[in-house]
This record gives structure tokens, C-alpha cells and sequence, in this order.
């Protein structure tokens, strides 16, 4: 039975159970029609309540039997009414019978909980899964994905075209159309979601309906996971009060000095806007417990016979050795900020890995919000951009990726070349090597500084040609055990079975 269906049972019959312990000096105050108006209307309630029963549980012949016979007493206290003897025995009756069915419902007709997952964009699926891949395999939880739709900003803040991914997802997740679950009536128990921003997103938007203000009128416990992973000290402040935050009941975070912010600057604007009796306090709301991204990562595997063969193709020379493989990723602030000149810079960076192509490939994986970016907030870059993503596509000798999953590329690869974003953390846990690129520097082959022992290095240090040559295909890692999203469920589990 759902826990919000067992709560409203267990009112209904605390009713019965308290109109049963004064009934006798109720009806003794009540004319012969009124008190058989009373009786009447506790027989329907309890026919309520075994209609409700029936309805959830199916088979609950020991409680329904206990029903039955309430019915039957509340019967015959209506057909003895004035008789004082009598009368006395069935109120007695009916008061042990009512505290039973109480009892019976309290102990042993469990709960089952719906905990409800709303992705919106597929590529952010990673920083849910985990969670639902242990909600999936809990017995008493019942757990359904609803990936949601997504408009297009335009420049003018007016939407533009709708987009739906829920065709996207991997086989082994049984996705239901968004036009098939009503989260008003379902009501789940708990919801997972992860797009922060609601109608302050300026570069995609999901329908008001899923505006994290309203799904929590819905639900015992809304849960926003971010989408993204920050460095230690690079969440940036307006992260840790955005619409997501401010309405969630839980806001899963990442440890250490990313936890502390959010508590900080959240308690700040609760202060600010004299909001501390109205939100859930920062001590109550954050759970510093990780990204489920890190599971998705550390636990995907990746062989060359399983890749696209698009991909093998390119990755596997003619005497079956494989070639270099390196990531380069290109985020949205770079180029918002540097306009024109990062361009150019992806200009040079495609000319150096075509000139390599017999021993390497290039494996371009832009911000999957990029191009929906560049046409809603300088759309005036958008065609010399696409130029650019037709050409590499059409040339051939390396690999856009614009799949669902950024792991098999982060995995799959033999180093990182690219910008600082939140993909960084991410690819930190593959131990392999990073350089991150200046948007100044188009002569690749200048060499500043040897290459360091670092696992980071910047560009202005030490050069895109050095650290290629310095790249090498044999790196291998211990698989960790990860288990971030079954420790955020049973921690979210504990907190509403105890609610």
C-alpha cells in the first residue's frame, strides 16, 4: 500500500476508533433519527475503509473480516437503540473490533513506496542512475523514470522548439512517456530531478509543471542531484541557491569545502530574504554524499570490439593496433566569453590532430547544451560554429560524439585535452592525463616548458605537441568499489519511513 494511502486509512480509522470510545454519550444526546444518521455514517466510513484496502492489497481477509463484522455491530446498535442492555454490550463490541482493525492495518499491511526520477536531458542521466539502479532492486519500492520535455530559450526569453529524449535511454531502463504518469495524481513519495534553474534557465527550459516549486506540492520528499561535478572550491556561488536548491527538501552535495559552501551561502540568502521559517534549514537539507556520477563512471567498462563501429573503425590501424585516443571537450563559458578567438583556436586544434591522424584520433565531445546555447545567447555565432562541426564530421579522421554517455568517451580515451569544466572532476578519477587549453595559444607546436609529472598541467606551461608526445595508450586503473547512489537511497529511505 502507498504510504500516503495507509496514513489517510490510519485518520479514517482513528476516527472510528475515537467516535467509538464516546459514542454512547454522543447518541444518548441525539434523537432516534439523528443517532441512526451518525451509526449510518460510521458504516460507510468503515465500508470506505474496506473498499480502500481491498482496492491496494488485494488479498487482506483477516482485516476486511474485522470490517465486516464493525458493520455488522454499527447494524444492530441502530436496531437496539433505547435498548440499554444490550446497547451497552455492542458499544463495548464495537470498540475492541475498531482498536483491532487498527492494529491489524498499523502491523501488518506494509508499505510499498513510488519514488519517481525526472531527467530532462539524456546526457544527465548519469547523475541519477546510480540511485535508480538501487531503487530498482529494493523490494519494497516501487520506481519509474519519466525523462520530461524541453524547450528552446530564444534571445527573447520566448521558447522555441520542443525537445524529448526519452528514446535515448539505454535498453535496460524501462522508460514511461511523461504523458503517461500525472505526478498530481500518482503522488509519489519521492522525486529525484536535476535541472536547477526552472524558469530561470536561459538557455533551455522544462514545462512549469516541472518547476522544482511545483512537484514539491506532490510529494513527502523532493530530491535535487546536480547534473555536475565541481572541483574542490569551484562551485560558484549562485549554484547553491538556485530554484532547485532553494525548493528541494534534499540537496545531495559533494563533500568537503562544496558541501560547506552550499550550507554557507544558502543560510546567507535564507537570512537575506528572512526565509528561515519558510525553507528547510542547511543543516537538514544538504546530504554531503557525493555524485552518483562517479559511480556511473568508475563502473563502465569499455572494449574496443563493443565500440560503435563508426568509432572502430577510426580507433583501429590496418595491422590491428590501435591508434591514440584523445578527448578534447569543449565547454560553454569559453566560448560565450571569447567569442571569435575560440574559433580560431578550434581551427588549430583540428589541423594538428589531421596532420597525426595515421597514429591518433580526436575525439570531440562538445558541452551537449553547446549549440543550444550559441542560438539562444549569441546566435549570431552559430554558422560559422556548425561549419566548423560539418567539416570535422564530413572529413572523417575523428570522432564527434554526441552520444547520450560521456563515460565510454572519458573511459575509452588516452588523455585530456580540452577546457576546465565540470567534466574535469569527472575525468581526475580515470588517473590519466590533462592539459587544458588556453584560447590565446594557436601555435600547438611550441613547446614552453618540459612536460611536468603533474596530472594537470595548462597549455601555457606546456604545449598541445609536447603533451601528445608524452601520451601514452598503456594507462590501466584499479576498478573502485562505488556505491554513492545506494548509500543517497538508503540514507532518503530512512529519512521518510521515519516521516
Amino acid at each position: 500500500m502507498r504510504k500516503h494511502v495507509k496514513a489517510q486509512l490510519l485518520e479514517s480509522v482513528e476516527y472510528l476508533v475515537q467516535t467509538s470510545d464516546n459514542l454512547e454519550t454522543l447518541l444518548r444526546g441525539l434523537g432516534r433519527n439523528a443517532a441512526v444518521d451518525v451509526l449510518a455514517q460510521m458504516q460507510q466510513l468503515v465500508i470506505q475503509v474496506g473498499n480502500t484496502i481491498e482496492d491496494s492489497e488485494g488479498s487482506t481477509q483477516a482485516v476486511i473480516s474485522k470490517l465486516e463484522n464493525v458493520c455488522e455491530v454499527l447494524y444492530q446498535l441502530s436496531c437496539s437503540l433505547g435498548q440499554k442492555k444490550r446497547g451497552r454490550h455492542l458499544f463495548q463490541e464495537l470498540k475492541g473490533s475498531v482498536a483491532e482493525i487498527k492494529t491489524e492495518i498499523i502491523d501488518n499491511i506494509p508499505v510499498r513506496l513510488e519514488i519517481l526520477f525526472v531527467p530532462y536531458q539524456v546526457s544527465m542521466w548519469d547523475s541519477l542512475e546510480s540511485v535508480w539502479l538501487a531503487a530498482r532492486d529494493e523490494e519494497a519500492v516501487d520506481s519509474f523514470v519519466v525523462p520530461i520535455p524541453f524547450y528552446d530559450v530564444r534571445p527573447d526569453n520566448s521558447l522555441g522548439s520542443m525537445h524529448y529524449e526519452g528514446d535515448r535511454y539505454p535498453d535496460y531502463v524501462p522508460v514511461i512517456p511523461y504523458w503517461d504518469y500525472s505526478i498530481e495524481d500518482r503522488r509519489p513519495d519521492m522525486i529525484f530531478f536535476h535541472n536547477p534553474y526552472d524558469e530561470n534557465n536561459k538557455v533551455t527550459r522544462v514545462p512549469e509543471s516541472y518547476y522544482a516549486k511545483n512537484m514539491k506540492r506532490y510529494t513527502d520528499l523532493l530530491v535535487y542531484i546536480p547534473y555536475f561535478i565541481s572541483e574542490e572550491g569551484g562551485l560558484s556561488n549562485h549554484q547553491c541557491y538556485t530554484n532547485g536548491v532553494l525548493f528541494a527538501d534534499r540537496v545531495v552535495v559533494q563533500p568537503g569545502s562544496n558541501y560547506n559552501q552550499y550550507c554557507k551561502i544558502y543560510t546567507e540568502v535564507l537570512k537575506q530574504n528572512k526565509l528561515e521559517r519558510v525553507l528547510v534549514p542547511a543543516e537538514k537539507k544538504f546530504l554531503p554524499l557525493g555524485s552518483p556520477k562517479l559511480d556511473k563512471l568508475r563502473n563502465t567498462e569499455c572494449r574496443i570490439d563493443d565500440l560503435p563501429t563508426a568509432w572502430k573503425k577510426k580507433i583501429v590501424k590496418a595491422d590491428g593496433t590501435r591508434k591514440k585516443i584523445i578527448f578534447y571537450n569543449l565547454s560553454i563559458v569559453p566560448l560565450l566569453v571569447n567569442g571569435e578567438q575560440i574559433l580560431k583556436k578550434i581551427d588549430s586544434v583540428f589541423s594538428f590532430f589531421e596532420a597525426k591522424r595515421k597514429d591518433a584520433v580526436l575525439l570531440w565531445r562538445p558541452h551537449p547544451l553547446l549549440i543550444h546555447t550559441i542560438t539562444s545567447m549569441v546566435p549570431w555565432m552559430k554558422e560559422a560554429y556548425m561549419q566548423r562541426v560539418r567539416k570535422f564530421k564530413e572529413e572523417g579522421w575523428g570522432i564527434y560524439d554526441d552520444t547520450a554517455d560521456s563515460n565510454l568517451a572519458l573511459v575509452l580515451s588516452d588523455a585530456y585535452y580540452g577546457d576546465d569544466s565540470s567534466l574535469l572532476t569527472s575525468y581526475r578519477e580515470t588517473e590519466k592525463p590533462i592539459l587544458l587549453q588556453e584560447f590565446q595559444i594557436t601555435e600547438l607546436d611550441e613547446c614552453p616548458k618540459i612536460l611536468s609529472l603533474q596530472q594537470v598541467q595548462r597549455e601555457c606551461e606546456c604545449s598541445l605537441a609536447c603533451f601528445y608526445d608524452a601520451v601514452s595508450m598503456s594507462h590501466s586503473r584499479e576498478k573502485k568499489q562505488s556505491d554513492i547512489g545506494l548509500n543517497i537511497l538508503r540514507v532518503l529511505l530512512e529519512q521518510i519511513k521515519g516521516a
